[in-house]
């Protein structure tokens, strides 16, 4: 019989130690200092930990944040154990968080992640259906952590509107993106040695319902076999991405198409909304 899941506000100093230990286990780096995650916690942030057999083995931390005169939740942080990661536990404490979000009167969460990540992208855009409404060129600078390793630290910028069921794949069955793959303008194309590379492709997405854009489903892996390939990548996405979100896209949903290894970024018109039908995953 499985061990059950528990999802816990976490708010004591105790336990963000314990937050702090699992995330330093995590990035192999320095911690975010107690007195800053308990002030946090202590002032309209939502610390949330996930426990297998009272054991932390995830958390997500989120503090405050204000913009353009609207209030939001700033989601600076989600680690999971990695012997406890693909089991859903992410995708949890995400919603976790959005209803604990709600009760204290948030109607929008935004945090960063790396577009290149596509573990995060389809727990992002798919599952949760946030939207990649900006990109953000190296944000955090130089980063040497045992999960970002020396790569500019480009991050998508999300938003995650708690009162829109706004969501991407699930509302465009396969046969639908098999037929827009015309609408490809970054395809994965696999070199000699089985790598996949960037191809951008020239169309006229003028009239284009939607566009899509691939990455490479494992690239952490393939960064370790070849860094070179790994910037050509990053710098790839960057140029393209930038000039997609200027002239008014957004990143919108994913796809997994694990036959070619690949997650493809699903983006729509900004001014087009649509809601959710059926069930979440």
């Amino acid at each position: 019989m499985s061990v059950p899941l528990s999802l816990q506000i976490l708010e004591t100093i105790e336990q963000l130690k314990e937050m702090a230990k699992l995330e330093e286990e995590i990035w192999k780096t320095a911690p975010v200092p107690l007195h800053q995650t308990l002030t946090a916690a202590k002032n309209g942030g939502i610390v949330i930990g996930a426990y297998m057999d009272g054991k932390l083995v995830g958390f997500v931390y989120s503090f405050p944040g204000f913009r353009n005169g609207e209030v939001y939740l700033c989601s600076h942080m989600m680690g999971i154990d990695a012997s406890f990661r693909d089991r859903g536990i992410g995708c949890r404490l995400k919603r976790k968080q959005a209803e604990e979000a709600r009760r204290r009167g948030y109607r929008v969460i935004r945090w960063t992640y790396d577009p290149l990540q596509s573990r995060n992208g389809y727990l992002n855009l798919a599952k949760l259906g946030a939207v990649g409404v900006e990109y953000v060129e190296n944000c955090y600078g130089e980063m040497n952590d045992a999960l970002n390793g020396q790569l500019p630290s480009d991050r998508f910028i999300v938003e995650w509107r708690l009162d829109e069921r706004v969501t991407g794949e699930r509302n465009l069955v396969e046969a639908d993106l098999l037929k827009a793959r015309r609408l490809t303008v970054l395809e994965a194309g696999q070199r000699a040695d089985g790598l996949l590379q960037p191809v951008p492709r020239d169309i006229d997405g003028t009239a284009a319902p939607l566009l899509l854009t691939a990455i490479p489903l494992d690239f952490p892996q393939l960064k370790e076999q070849d860094f070179a390939l790994a910037l050509e990548w990053r710098l790839a996405t960057r140029a393209l991405f930038q000039r997609l979100l200027a002239e008014g896209w957004i990143a919108a949903g994913a796809w997994r198409c694990l036959e070619e290894g690949v997650l493809y970024y699903i983006w729509k018109r900004r001014s087009e909304r649509w809601q959710q039908k059926g069930e979440e995953e």
